[in-house]
């Protein structure tokens, strides 16, 4: 199995995973267009995708759902008030969705998807374990304001975690939001700190895992270097061997490569990005 996260952050997320030929779509946040653009960077055409698989309503995660799969064919898959909520999507679009839900594994394109419910202020979100026809397993969860037992119940033996680290709680407490848009974010049911995603990682580890993916990083309130170092001291604390990768909002990562779990071994294309800069 390889991934890659084509942009992660408030103005869209999407993660192409690949195996045996065969390629699905976790989140369509961007515009048909960008996202066509994006897997042209990764020699990916769009018309090779099969399947599109939508965490929940919001538009950083649906903007460019329904002319990805009207024009090129896409099944759809969705909880079902995610499709209730998602207000963009057409009459034709629908036809090609089918509703998934919480504890109820899906087999979607060769892989098994097995959703899980997420504390998020939307309808029906929920994040997802992917395991490939070789048996690697991706567990994302992103837009999760706490860490709930039955997310971390799900997010185990996995190769690659891609865990959201949207804020450092100094900056947005000491930041330009509103007051009420802080306590948002900051809340149980919206976006997870560094720090409690610091704090929950621990319970998440195991031998196979290779890889810890920062995703849905704040462009306002967070910093790549500090959401790394958090996440870097909770891993090193453990003895954690697995690598850090902190994901960009306008461009794609490079492809990462995971190897079948028997060999636990994990050809690595991405460079951890720790700059100090504002990341998406």
């Amino acid at each position: 199995m390889r991934i890659a996260v084509l942009g992660s952050g408030s103005r869209g997320n999407a993660v192409l995973v690949e195996s045996g030929g065969r390629r699905i779509l976790l989140d369509a946040g961007f515009s048909c267009r960008e996202i066509e653009k994006r897997l042209t960077g990764l020699g990916v055409a769009a018309s090779s995708l099969e399947a599109l698989v939508l965490t929940h309503e919001h538009q950083d995660h649906v903007r460019g759902a329904d002319r990805l799969a009207r024009r090129h064919g896409l099944a759809v898959y969705a909880t079902a008030g995610t499709l209730e909520e998602s207000r963009g999507l057409t009459a034709q679009a629908r036809k090609q969705c089918t509703a998934i839900a919480s504890g109820r594994p899906v087999e979607v394109a060769g892989f098994e998807i097995e959703p899980f419910a997420i504390p998020h202020d939307a309808a029906e979100p929920v994040g997802f374990v992917v395991q490939a026809p070789d048996g690697c397993r991706l567990g994302l969860a992103g837009d999760l304001g706490s860490r709930s037992r039955l997310a971390w119940g799900r997010l185990v033996d996995l190769d690659v975690l891609i865990l959201e680290t949207n804020h450092d709680l100094e900056m947005l407490r000491n930041g330009p939001y509103p007051w009420v848009l802080k306590q948002r974010v900051a809340g149980r049911h919206g976006h997870l700190s560094n720090r409690d995603a610091a704090d929950g990682v621990p319970e998440l580890l195991c031998d196979r895992l290779r890889q810890v993916v920062l995703y849905h990083l704040s462009q306002t309130n967070n910093l790549p270097a500090l959401a790394a170092a958090e996440i870097g001291e909770a891993l090193a604390r453990e003895g954690s061997g697995a690598e850090i990768a902190v994901t960009e909002q306008d461009r794609a990562s490079g492809w990462l490569d995971v190897a079948a779990p028997t060999g636990h071994q994990m050809g690595l294309d991405w460079a951890t990005a720790v700059a100090a800069g504002p990341e998406g």
